[in-house]
């Protein structure tokens, strides 16, 4: 009986066994399957790095390449910015004073000479001449406002007693007026009056100045009310604010 069964068992142990070299082999083909997978995705990762690192380098490079350009093209437009800005005084100067294009006015005006003054009395309009500027009108012995805006406009006219007044009080009184063509009443803009006293050998000085919003064609013109002899020096003018 003993060595019927140990005659039964010894294939039995065979087959075992044979069977287990089969799932031996089976495990390691798994496991070489799963090595060459891995190795496969090891190598996927490591070619998306180097895409990467080279879409890196290329976008430093673009970078830097454009950053260069960049600079180049400021520095050259600051040095012709600057040499606008050098040009700019001269162009501004152009466009605050363009007298040659006749659009702005700056001018003043002084007593006429001995040689060009007609006989004044009181009760006319100041006569003058050019010190420097245009816009005036001998004629009419005004001011002619070339466009409308806001303008400056001063008298200036020192007093003194000349040893002819028979007073010792003597009065004086002016008035600044404007007219247009296209108007026909005439506008009193300010006056300005003052005395003064010829005891004694003395001076003094009467000042008119304002803003004023003027037109087009405008005309300014200083009338003397009383007391032309007593005027010893004068100025007039006025300039586009």
């Amino acid at each position: 009986m003993g060595q019927k069964l140990r005659g039964h068992t010894l294939p039995a142990e065979a087959a075992c066994r044979d069977s287990m070299i089969d799932i031996g082999r089976d495990e390691s083909v798994l496991i070489l399957i799963k090595h060459c997978q891995d190795m496969k995705q090891q190598e996927t990762r490591l070619r998306l790095i180097t895409l990467i690192l080279l879409l890196t380098c290329m976008a430093l490079l673009i970078y830097t390449t454009s950053s260069g350009l960049r600079q180049h093209e400021e520095s050259g437009s600051r040095g012709q910015g600057s040499a606008v800005e050098q040009r700019a005084p001269y162009s501004r100067q152009e466009t605050l004073f363009p007298e040659d294009k006749q659009t702005r006015l700056r001018i003043h005006l002084r007593p006429p000479s001995p040689t060009n003054k007609t006989k004044m009395s009181d009760g006319q309009y100041f006569e003058w001449d050019v010190d420097f500027g245009k816009y005036y009108n001998e004629k009419t012995r005004a001011i002619v406002i070339p466009a409308s805006g806001i303008y400056f406009v001063y008298v200036r006219i020192t007093l003194s007693c000349h040893g002819e007044e028979t007073q010792n009080l003597q009065l004086f009184s002016l008035r600044l007026r404007c007219w247009n063509e296209r108007y026909t009443k005439q506008r009193q803009l300010t006056d300005a009056k003052d005395d003064v006293e010829c005891t004694q050998d003395r001076s003094k000085s009467v000042f008119v100045g304002q803003l004023f919003d003027l037109n087009e064609g405008d005309h300014l013109s200083v009338w003397i009310e009383k007391g032309y002899k007593l005027i010893k020096t004068s100025s007039f003018g006025a300039f586009l604010v």
